[in-house]
């Protein structure tokens, strides 16, 4: 059984292949994408627990809007969003818009954040 990483990466670098886990690589080039995951265990959805929730955290970030609006539209669509929706433990769109990239003023964000729920065992 493959990690919720390993998942969301085979995921997310079929919809764009410059897209790393946890942190961009040094010198990253443009456009690329980054995630995070939150997990926790749902204890009392069911008796016994059985099920872990995860909220995953895309940036996107581009040297243009126009690029942003192709990759990470803010009305919704885009690559990102239909492989995460492509997923069998995808939940729901939690929240979405701009962000700050503060390494680099010229390149702009877009944040996504879903929720994927998987069993534990």
């Amino acid at each position: 059984m493959s990690t919720i990483h390993q998942q969301l990466a085979a995921a997310l670098t079929l919809a764009f292949d410059n897209t790393w886990a946890v942190e961009l690589p040094p010198n990253p080039s443009w456009p690329a994408a980054v995630f995070d995951v939150d997990s926790k265990p749902e204890e009392t959805w069911c008796a016994g627990g059985g099920y872990t929730q995860h909220d995953v955290n895309l940036i996107v970030l581009a040297r243009t809007i126009e690029e942003l609006d192709v990759l990470l539209p803010l009305d919704g669509g885009g690559p990102f969003r239909a492989a995460l929706e492509a997923m069998p433990a995808y939940q729901y769109e939690d929240d979405a818009g701009d962000a700050d990239y503060e390494p680099d003023p010229e390149i702009f964000a877009r944040y996504l954040t879903v929720r994927l729920r998987t069993p534990r065992h």
